[in-house]
């Protein structure tokens, strides 16, 4: 399968937001690497995965309290 980079603006603020996120996204298999710029003011959320839908994402965030947006 083609490898897919989403992007996204998040919520997240600090160490311990990418913390819970970092847990969630163990559990995703599809993900093969990612990271959060917290130096941007949108808190950029960059992705590389297989086979995966942004919704998926946007709704494993908002169970741990972080919101996310795709961007286009």
């Amino acid at each position: 399968m083609e490898t897919e980079i989403l992007i996204f603006r998040t919520s997240a603020v600090n160490g311990q937001d990418i913390k819970r996120i970092k847990k969630l996204f163990k559990g995703y298999s599809q993900i093969n690497a990612w990271n959060v710029d917290l130096e941007d003011w949108e808190k950029i959320l960059r992705i590389e995965c297989q086979d995966m839908k942004a919704s998926d994402v946007i709704d494993g965030l908002k169970s741990i309290k972080i919101y996310a947006a795709e961007l286009l």
